[in-house]
């Protein structure tokens, strides 16, 4: 009679087998103990006190807006930001400006500015912001 053909490495990978199907058994065991289904809607709040903590415990008192609250913080309409004409298309006549600091691309065109600049020209502006991006509201050309 012959002797079955059963190596070292087929006995391994059917230990291998066996040690995965008893870890996704077990897997499937603990997630059946954690299972978050059934809870009531309250056990599921999460509470966010004043100051932006996640808490799952209700506030004990109503927190009242202040009118500061329900203003939208107010852009620096009164200081002039300083940048270069980064590009500029003359066919066009329009082109964007690169603030200084933060290198944020603010677009002009020659009637927004009421004058004609050029690339890598220094200037001071104002600016707002629309759907289509920022826009320059004032220039002066330094």
């Amino acid at each position: 009679m012959s002797k079955t053909q059963l190596t070292f490495k087929k006995k391994e990978t059917a230990k291998k087998k066996q040690l995965k199907k008893l870890e996704k058994q077990e897997r499937r065991e603990q997630n059946k103990m954690n299972n978050d289904k059934g809870k009531s809607l309250e056990e599921m709040f999460a509470y966010v006190d004043e100051f932006g903590n996640i808490s799952s415990t209700p506030p004990t008192q109503q927190y009242k807006f202040k009118e500061e609250d329900l203003l939208r913080p107010q852009d620096q309409e009164d200081e002039f930001l300083f940048g270069k004409v980064s590009y500029y298309n003359e066919t066009g006549n329009y082109g964007f400006i690169r603030d200084n600091e933060s290198r944020e691309t603010v677009y002009f065109n020659d009637k927004l500015a009421g004058k004609s600049l050029s690339l890598n020209q220094a200037v001071k502006y104002k600016y707002t912001r629309t759907k289509q991006g920022n826009q320059i509201t004032e220039v002066e050309v330094l």
